[in-house]
């Protein structure tokens, strides 16, 4: 198990808060709600998104449209 993984396994543990943001991306979480999710988490004191994982901490998945996750940052920045 490597760093990321290790990391992940512990944010998992625990439960969102307003620095950890659990969501769903089984039916394809909206763009706007998206990057809302993550302008709030940058308004605040950061914090930490994990997309895929359900509101009880349960791993679910990505939604094939947010497979490749090198193009989340630039839609963030575009729609921002």
């Amino acid at each position: 198990m490597n760093t990321n993984e290790q990391e992940i396994g512990t944010l998992l543990q625990q439960s969102e808060s307003l620095s950890l943001e659990f969501k769903s991306d089984l039916k394809c979480l909206p763009d706007r709600e998206l990057v809302a999710t993550v302008v709030s988490l940058a308004n605040t004191n950061g914090g930490d998104l994990l997309l895929g994982v359900e509101d009880d901490s349960t791993v679910t998945g990505l939604h094939a449209n947010h497979l490749n996750v090198s193009g989340i940052p630039s839609l963030i920045a575009n729609k921002s």
